[in-house]
């Protein structure tokens, strides 16, 4: 069996009541989520949003990584956080 991947999602989803900042808004969010497909990579960035407190979560585009090295230096925190923890996510406030 091979080790599960790690996959970038981009998504939107709504700052819900149990969000740190729970204002409502709908927010750009650059997910990375370990999975051994796009299913279960889903499923695993859909379980972290809900921990914390996201609602109403929409997938826009999902990929897998398939070149860690080519992960900018800026999101490589991001992906291993992913690569240990499951998931990570990165919040775009919108202008």
């Amino acid at each position: 069996m091979s080790e599960p991947a790690v996959f970038v999602l981009t998504m939107q989803a709504v700052a819900g009541p149990a969000n740190a900042e729970p204002d409502g808004r709908t927010y750009d969010l650059l997910v990375f989520a370990r999975g051994g497909d796009a299913d279960e990579a889903e499923a695993v960035a859909r379980r972290g949003l809900d921990q914390l407190g996201w609602i109403d979560a929409a997938i826009l585009r999902n990929g897998e990584i398939t070149n860690p090295d080519g992960v900018p230096d800026d999101l490589r925190a991001s992906f291993q956080r992913a690569l240990t923890q499951g998931c990570s996510v990165i919040v775009y406030d919108k202008p």
